[in-house]
């Protein structure tokens, strides 16, 4: 039997009918109504996870590890070697994740396994965009500390440099990390 199709204003839908056991299935309603949003929305959300994320961990070598191990670890260097660090882990970690993820290294994929890799599912921060006709100003928030900021600075401008070729404009604090990636088209005039 073939899927259902449906065709809505956001996007092609499939309907699909799922089997749980009783015990998944309770917690998916428990779930569900913690978060205020229906099953199928959540169930929706889990699958986008895997589709996107759970399913290339393996493959990309990452692990989960525990955010006061993290911050431990982080507060344990000075701020000069962790963004040093940075620097070398943001030459080949994001070029080989990017090329295996997506298979496209640019400035959209680049951005991307920002968003989505370190900050949605890494659960590192939380990423925010504005687009502007001459640059495009990211905003990573987090909580990791003003050495956590500092590694980030380190790996994301090497990682830029690394992936497409590009320089950053970058501001630290204690909780964030914003930079500005000026627009090709604008670097010639």
């Amino acid at each position: 039997m073939a899927p259902n199709l449906t065709e809505d204003a956001r996007s092609a839908t499939v309907t699909r009918s799922f089997r749980f056991e009783s015990a998944l299935s309770k917690i998916l309603d428990e779930e569900a109504g913690r978060m205020g949003v229906s099953v199928n929305a959540l169930v929706g959300i889990i699958l986008k996870r895997y589709s996107e994320f759970t399913r290339y961990l393996s493959k990309i070598d990452m692990i989960v590890v525990n955010r006061e191990l993290l911050i431990s670890l982080l507060e344990s260097s000075d701020e000069d070697y962790l963004y040093e660090l940075g620097v070398k882990l943001g030459k080949t970690v994001p070029v080989d994740t990017i090329m295996f993820w997506k298979k496209d290294l640019s400035e959209e994929s680049v951005l991307e396994y920002i968003e989505k890799i370190i900050c949605r599912y890494g659960y590192l921060g939380t990423y925010d965009e504005v687009s502007q006709s001459s640059s495009r100003t990211i905003v990573i928030r987090h909580r990791l500390g003003r050495n956590g900021s500092k590694f980030f600075e380190g790996y994301l401008s090497s990682a830029l440099k690394n992936t497409i070729g590009r320089d950053a404009i970058f501001e630290v604090t204690d909780s964030s990390v914003k930079f500005e990636i000026k627009n090709l088209v604008n670097n010639h005039q």
